[in-house]
């Protein structure tokens, strides 16, 4: 059975955030074509996630001397960690993604858990193989001159080197708040998309 670990990072809500239709789009034409994965969501508005504090690192530091990894401090990085493939749904805000997708990240940069430090470097500990983003961009970002300013889906795509995760996708809509543009057909292509990419994800 696969485990697939859907990571809701729409903070508008579920029936107002445009990210958060493409994604469950895409997951239900998933379910069509996968019905033995197992799909646990994971809703970051609901979780009371903590930004690291000084304390906080210096407890999780003590644990990982002391090899605790069965501690709660870990359960995020070790389901992170253990899911065959991971979705990560987030709107584009302020040139990347909402902070409370980024808290949610630090509680999963664990050495020991999903990445480690070796002689020749970093290595992945992660057992995905792979990893979708799914974002929605008011303004286009795909173009030559505003490529640089889209900085959500590179740090995504980093991660993945980063936690040995090999294959990366990224499905978005973008314009979606431009004047004069048809926001309806922009998001039904994408919606063709996430079908297209749902057969062999």
């Amino acid at each position: 059975m696969t485990k697939i670990l859907f990571i809701n990072a729409c903070i508008r809500g579920n029936t107002v955030s445009r990210t958060y239709k493409l994604a469950q789009h895409f997951v239900s034409e998933y379910k069509k074509h996968h019905k033995e994965s197992l799909i646990t969501q994971l809703n970051l508005k609901e979780m009371n996630l903590t930004p690291l504090s000084n304390d906080l690192l210096n407890e999780r530091e003590e644990l990982l001397s002391k090899q605790e990894l069965d501690n709660p401090v870990f359960h995020l990085a070790k389901q992170f960690a253990e899911a065959d493939r991971i979705i990560i749904a987030a709107p584009f805000w302020d040139l990347n993604f909402p902070a409370l997708l980024k808290i949610y990240l630090e509680n999963i940069f664990i050495p020991g858990i999903t990445f480690d430090y070796t002689e020749t470097g970093i290595i992945g500990l992660c057992k995905a193989e792979k990893l979708l983003f799914i974002t929605t961009r008011g303004g286009f970002y795909s173009f030559e001159e505003t490529r640089e300013l889209e900085l959500g889906s590179k740090f995504m795509q980093a991660m993945c080197v980063m936690f040995g995760i090999n294959e990366y996708h990224c499905l978005d809509a973008e314009g979606l708040d431009i004047v004069g543009e048809n926001v309806e057909e922009i998001m039904s292509q994408a919606f063709h998309r996430a079908e297209s990419l749902a057969l062999n994800f």
